[in-house]
């Protein structure tokens, strides 16, 4: 594993102190672990290597590290695999840099994010701050959703050209992901400890099948059956003579473009009559005087 480089990096800082270490590798995982590590690698100077020929480079780990600061250096393996890794899946749509701008701005996600990987399985409380942090990753201007699958639900509705596969995870999908995410990071928090007592895969987000891994990509069914099924309309105004929904029968959801609003929807088929007779009336009334 590579993360094993940053142990040896460590055994050479403690052995020469005033040492300067040169760590070389060309995956991205390695840097984000030196960076993440480097206060506890007591070493003079820390540079990471990586490219070839004319794109070949130094990154000075220690001056990074330094500029970050604590909170966003503990938070950098948990963001690196949230967003995605050798061993953990990406967000489609969501790119590092999206990550890395939300984290910067959000001194909340940087603590919550830094507790990720703490403990050998993920917590509910963990999970649920993490889940704000992905919810923090989509454009939501109009709402501030609590769950991922408010948030799927909203931006379904709101831009019927979107790709569903651009939407965010549901909440089952996503709780698999952090589990796997959450042991992940458990693993790199223990790259400078010689023995490690790692827990099985098999409870965080994995499963095994003929002696190999795969992921556990949910646990549920990704929307209700009648979500799948639902016809919708492209009606701008009125909802009436070329309405697919009026035409069918049904009435129109906040999935159709008009929304289902009283100011664009004209389908008499969802308006509720909700008016009760003046005989119904008396015989509810002496109903509730009995």
């Amino acid at each position: 594993m590579f993360d094993r480089l940053l142990l040896h990096a460590k055994y050479v800082a403690d052995t020469y102190p005033e040492c300067r270490i040169v760590l070389q590798s060309p995956d991205t995982d390695v840097l984000a672990l030196s960076i993440s590590h480097c206060s506890d690698i007591n070493c003079t100077e820390f540079w990471f290597k990586t490219g070839v020929k004319d794109r070949l480079r130094y990154v000075p780990v220690h001056g990074v590290s330094q500029e970050l600061g604590e909170k966003m250096c503990r938070a950098l393996p948990a963001l690196h695999a949230i967003i995605g890794c050798d061993s953990t899946s990406a967000l489609a749509g969501i790119g590092k840099k999206k990550g890395w701008q939300v984290l910067l701005r959000h001194e909340q996600h940087q603590d919550n994010l830094g507790l990720l990987g703490s403990e050998r399985n993920l917590s509910d409380g963990i999970a649920t701050q993490c889940e704000a942090f992905i919810c923090d990753l989509y454009p939501s201007s109009r709402i501030k959703p609590r769950t991922v699958d408010e948030l799927r639900y909203f931006l379904f509705c709101q831009n019927r050209k979107q790709k569903n596969e651009l939407l965010p995870p549901t909440s089952d999908s996503l709780l698999q992901h952090l589990k796997r995410v959450n042991y992940q990071t458990f693993v790199w928090r223990k790259a400078l400890t010689a023995i490690q007592n790692l827990p099985q895969p098999e409870s965080n987000g994995w499963v095994r099948e003929d002696s190999s891994l795969k992921p556990v990509y949910m646990t549920k069914e990704p929307a209700p059956s009648s979500l799948l099924v639902l016809r919708t309309c492209t009606c701008q105004s009125g909802c009436q003579s070329n309405c697919s929904c009026n035409n069918t029968g049904l009435s129109c959801s906040e999935a159709c473009y008009c929304m289902a609003s009283s100011d664009m929807c004209r389908n008499p088929h969802g308006v509720l009559l909700d008016f009760v007779s003046d005989s119904d009336s008396e015989d509810s009334d002496s109903d509730w005087e009995q």
